[in-house]
């Protein structure tokens, strides 16, 4: 079908610019309640779509076949009706379709109207025939290629739009938590764990931190001595390198209580930074039986939309989680000689000290 796979290659190009411009870009419908019921038909249509880019140019049906492709056009219907319904409420906060959008629909409709009757002319010729699915040999290749990965990108936008309706509806993601014990005092895993020095040599997370109040000859403590102006109010600097991008971030000590806890936030202005702002807490316990317990939750707002929000949920999140884990296991390897430390955090295994989260945004 020659003619029907130009005009639904002229149709995808238009319609990729209305999802990415208009729906995506200027109305942001995914983030918008009002509108999911508009997003959903338009994840089902990227479906049909994508099927259709891959029936068109490559596939004849034949004999009683022509129903398969009778219903796969039927449905595409249904769902542009449903559309259409749907449009004036899902948009009544945005004052209605704009005249631009307008306009491309009923291109879009001209479009997808002249396909049907190319798709329908063209069916009539198969009905006769014997019931089988045949290769069409009338489509240039270049062609079948471009709305293959038309196909590609219909489904790939089908499911990520898909992907962020669920995560929009899902609640914030829990805080991280990790723990563990060492076989030392009290004094001692304060003073090594709260030294701003010291912190970049075992936590993952860090490259390097500086205190505002610091200058180049500020250090008056030996290493594994916290400095004794740091207290509630302090603020510090962060750097981080990943691949090779710096990122600088910021924090403050909210409440500082020293041999029991800090309480702070931390967040980054640098775009690149998925992390916006947040907050986290560091309890220090002793077990009484010449070992203490240190413990983090801490938890952030991502940047980046609804985007950074699936990217972190099924991503970053996940790995810093791992990545805390593996800053305790080496804090307790370097500078408390623990050989198989016991450090606990994960899903399951949340510090007993929380009956709920210690730490929101």
């Amino acid at each position: 079908m020659l003619g029907p796979s130009v005009l639904l290659l002229l149709v995808g190009l238009l319609g990729a610019f209305d999802i990415a411009y208009f729906h995506s870009w200027k109305g942001r419908l995914v983030a918008r309640a009002e509108c999911r019921t508009e997003v959903w038909i338009h994840v089902l249509r990227g479906f049909v779509y994508a099927i259709q880019f891959v029936v068109v140019p490559n596939v004849e049906f034949h004999g009683r076949w022509v129903w398969a492709l009778a219903a796969l056009f039927a449905v595409d219907v249904v769902v542009g009706v449903s559309d259409i319904l749907v449009e004036p409420e899902s948009r009544a906060s945005q004052g209605g379709i704009s005249g631009p959008e307008y306009l491309i629909h009923m291109i879009l409709s001209v479009l997808v109207g002249g396909e049907l009757y190319g798709v329908a002319r063209t069916a009539l010729g198969w009905v006769a025939q014997p019931s089988e699915l045949v290769f069409s040999s009338h489509v240039p290749d270049a062609l079948r290629l471009f709305l293959a990965v038309m196909a590609v990108g219909s489904l790939a936008c089908a499911l990520l739009e898909a992907a962020l309706i669920h995560e929009s509806t899902r609640p914030a993601a829990a805080p991280l938590h990790v723990r563990v014990r060492l076989a030392a005092t009290l004094e001692r895993v304060w003073n090594v764990t709260q030294d701003h020095r010291l912190h970049p040599t075992w936590d993952h997370r860090f490259d390097r931190i500086v205190m505002d109040h610091e200058t180049d000859d500020a250090s008056a403590t030996e290493l594994g001595t916290p400095d004794p102006r740091i207290q509630t109010g302090t603020t510090m600097r962060y750097e981080k390198t990943l691949l090779g991008m710096t990122i600088r971030g910021y924090g403050r000590y909210k409440l500082h209580k020293p041999m029991r806890q800090s309480t702070f936030e931390f967040g980054s202005s640098d775009p690149r930074s998925l992390i916006e702002k947040g907050v986290g807490l560091w309890l220090y316990t002793d077990l009484g039986d010449g070992r203490v317990e240190m413990s983090t939750s801490y938890t952030y707002e991502p940047r980046w939309g609804l985007f950074g929000r699936l990217f972190d949920r099924w991503v970053f999140r996940p790995a810093f989680q791992r990545y805390t884990e593996a800053s305790f296991r080496r804090l307790a390897r370097r500078f408390f000689a623990e050989e198989r430390p016991h450090v606990l955090g994960r899903e399951g295994r949340r510090p007993e000290h929380f009956t709920t989260s210690p730490v929101s945004c």
